[in-house]
């Protein structure tokens, strides 16, 4: 009898462990967090602002690697809102040493991806995507090695998005009059 519990504890095992919670975000990030608590930590953090929205902010990158790190906040009742998406956007050039160490860093992290996409061999210059997902949290590493990178246009990307605020988000852009 003992011998039929054994599969069993070691499929209960697998599955926690895939259905464990990813991270809600990093040393200087949290998901979710309010909008003064992101503000707090970017002035913590002695990052200088490009720019700043109603809901975005964006700041310069704390790395030479990292141009801009932009922040999305879904507006909430109470006036202050929360952070539903981090965007992170690396310098061009780079290359595919660069995206390959960032996602090796991500799986130490986050554990195996969900999804891992990459170009048809026909498309050099087609884009390459490795996704972590759970109930709450989607991270999202791509990029693209073009033969000519565009330096206004092309960006290796690292993206974190809150799943429940994102519904909030598109939720509420549907409720919005088009202009005309």
């Amino acid at each position: 009898m003992r011998w039929l519990s054994l599969p069993l504890l070691l499929l209960v095992a697998a599955l926690a462990a895939a259905s464990q919670a990813l991270p809600r975000g990093s040393q200087d990030f949290q998901l979710a967090a309010s909008r003064s608590q992101v503000d707090s930590m970017i002035a913590a953090r002695g990052l200088p602002v490009l720019s700043r929205g109603p809901t975005h902010l964006a700041c310069a990158g704390a790395s030479s690697a990292v141009e801009f790190e932009q922040y999305d906040f879904a507006p909430s009742a109470g006036g202050e809102g929360h952070l539903w998406r981090v965007m992170i956007a690396y310098r061009v050039p780079y290359g595919r040493a660069d995206f390959d160490s960032l996602q090796s860093r991500l799986v130490n992290d986050l554990g195996d991806p969900a999804e891992v996409d990459a170009p048809a061999a026909n498309d050099p210059d087609g884009l390459h995507k490795v996704t972590w997902v759970d109930v709450r949290t989607a991270v999202q590493l791509a990029a693209r090695w073009p033969e000519r990178p565009d330096p206004r246009a092309d960006r290796m990307l690292l993206v974190w998005t809150d799943r429940q605020l994102q519904k909030l988000v598109e939720a509420q852009a549907l409720k919005k009059p088009k202009k005309k």
